[in-house]
């Protein structure tokens, strides 16, 4: 009787540690199923995060005007170009992911377009980042300003684009900004010209309110090819448009006062340096004078401003103009033979459509 109660109690702590061994795994696999759930939570909020600081337009207008007046003093000084960043969220069915249509261009002239883009945005779990895909378009014509064209991007089929394997960027919260790495030597692309290879090395940062762009390249034997030779990144920063109306008197300051006037009430230009034309809205006709909405900083007092100046187009030069803070939401100015006001535009402000 007593083996029996002996090999009884034998059994129920076996059965006692199997079911603690089993629980213990369950809570293990629950724990690593948690942990999983929250992983993905969390990737999720960065990149909602991601693409909410990055759809949206960007300029270095005020780095290249700086640039050129600091190279005055510094002639050794490699001025930035100046360059303009459209980043347009635009669903492409045939490809996963979040898509952008990109398009960047020189000197703020829409017509001075050095690269067209589609951009794909996708989770890699492996190296856990976001990871930027980026294709060129075969037929660069066909998708040109695609972004006031969404409905060219629904049919777009992948054969109609190309990407070049190893060029992809990796972007990373860090809990302030996003950093975007390629890897090292890893975008090797042939240079039509010289037939070499050119080995691209890229490094970034997005904020709320700027991406930071280092482009740098290199050939096989390490010799300089393009980029910042001492490593400053295009500082480029959101642009926000602004809407309103400006108009002057034909014959401008010297004319009379019962003279005619050339207005328009549909004015639209960003506060990164964009400068555009007064002229008729219905006959076209122009007034000689441009205005020019810029974020500066004066070079005495080294103050932020937010200017609003008007232009001679004869000479190129401002001849007059107004600051205020930069956060003003209103700005303008009356001439008595000129005037315009401005707000911030209503809907999507970060864009010009």
């Amino acid at each position: 009787m007593k083996q029996i109660i002996a090999a009884l109690c034998v059994a129920a702590s076996l059965a006692s540690c199997a079911s603690q061994e089993g629980a213990s795994q369950e809570g293990a696999s629950q724990k690593i199923a948690s942990m999983a759930s929250a992983q993905v939570q969390e990737d999720t909020i960065q990149e909602a995060l991601f693409h909410q600081w990055f759809a949206a337009e960007f300029d270095n207008h005020e780095q290249h005007w700086q640039d050129n007046i600091s190279k005055e003093k510094e002639p050794d000084l490699q001025v930035h170009e100046h360059i303009h960043h459209v980043f347009a969220p635009l669903a492409t069915p045939a490809l996963e992911g979040t898509t952008y249509f990109v398009k960047q261009y020189m000197d703020g002239d829409p017509n001075k377009v050095y690269r067209q883009r589609l951009y794909q945005f996708v989770q890699n779990e492996e190296k856990g980042a976001l990871q930027l895909n980026i294709y060129r378009f075969k037929n660069e014509a066909k998708y040109a300003d695609a972004h006031l064209h969404p409905e060219v991007y629904q049919s777009l089929s992948t054969d109609e684009i190309t990407t070049y394997p190893g060029c992809e960027v990796y972007w990373r919260y860090n809990g302030e900004y996003f950093d975007g790495t390629m890897g090292q030597d890893t975008c090797i692309i042939v240079s039509k010209r010289s037939a070499k290879k050119i080995l691209f090395n890229d490094t970034l940062r997005l904020t709320d309110n700027e991406i930071w762009i280092a482009d740098k390249a290199a050939d096989e034997d390490g010799n300089y090819v393009f980029g910042n030779k001492a490593g400053i990144p295009h500082k480029n920063r959101k642009v926000v448009y602004f809407t309103g109306w400006g108009g002057t008197r034909i014959g401008g300051k010297d004319a009379p006062e019962d003279a005619k006037w050339v207005f328009n009430r549909d004015l639209l230009l960003h506060n990164e340096g964009q400068i555009v034309p007064l002229q008729d809205a219905k006959t076209g006709e122009k007034s000689g004078y441009s205005i020019q909405l810029a974020l500066l900083t004066y070079q005495n007092t080294f103050d932020p401003i937010f200017k609003l100046g008007l232009i001679d187009d004869a000479s190129g030069k401002t001849i007059t103009y107004i600051w205020s803070d930069r956060t003003n939401p209103t700005t303008g100015m009356n001439l008595r033979w000129m005037q315009a006001g401005l707000k911030i535009k209503e809907k999507r402000p970060h864009f010009s459509f």
